[in-house]
């Protein structure tokens, strides 16, 4: 899509360390490069390249630049908040219910005490519920802005 071809391309079948360790780009202050060490017994290597005869290789390689900074954030975690306000039921408001049987000035402290805790679950919940929708209307965007992108590039690579 951004003038790259495949010019080689190599098979390897050997046991092997791969390295993983994070630096910043030489070539960018905004890209960061991440390695990772991992062991392998088969992997492809891939070789690609573009022509610097390209036309509009500049204008191609801000569209790409573009492209591939696009964010595309994941959505938060609701297992947290909904374990906490879980558990804190069972474990705190249950047992409060069942003191208030003997003792309903204890038992209604108690239940004061832990609805303070499921009140901040709550909040932890809708906080981690605004930014989910925030990720998708963000991966939204950017799914609509790469196919602006791509339409603007194809009349450069044609």
């Amino acid at each position: 899509m951004f003038g790259w071809n495949l010019q080689g391309r190599q098979e390897i079948h050997e046991e092997g360390n791969a390295e993983t360790h994070g630096r910043p780009s030489y070539v960018s202050s905004n890209t960061y490069v991440v390695k990772t060490t991992t062991t392998v017994k088969q992997y492809v290597k891939l070789h690609f390249t573009r022509s610097l005869n390209l036309p509009n290789l500049d204008q191609v390689k801000q569209i790409e630049a573009e492209y591939l900074s696009l964010p595309f954030p994941g959505p938060g975690s609701l297992v947290g908040p909904i374990v906490l306000m879980g558990l804190i039921g069972i474990g705190g408001v249950y047992p409060a219910f069942a003191r208030m049987g003997h003792n309903v000035a204890r038992g209604l402290g108690e239940l004061v005490f832990w609805g303070v805790f499921i009140a901040l679950g709550y909040l932890w919940l809708t906080t981690r519920l605004k930014k989910r929708r925030q990720a998708a209307a963000t991966c939204a965007k950017s799914a609509a802005r790469m196919q602006e992108l791509r339409a603007a590039l194809s009349p450069l690579t044609a």
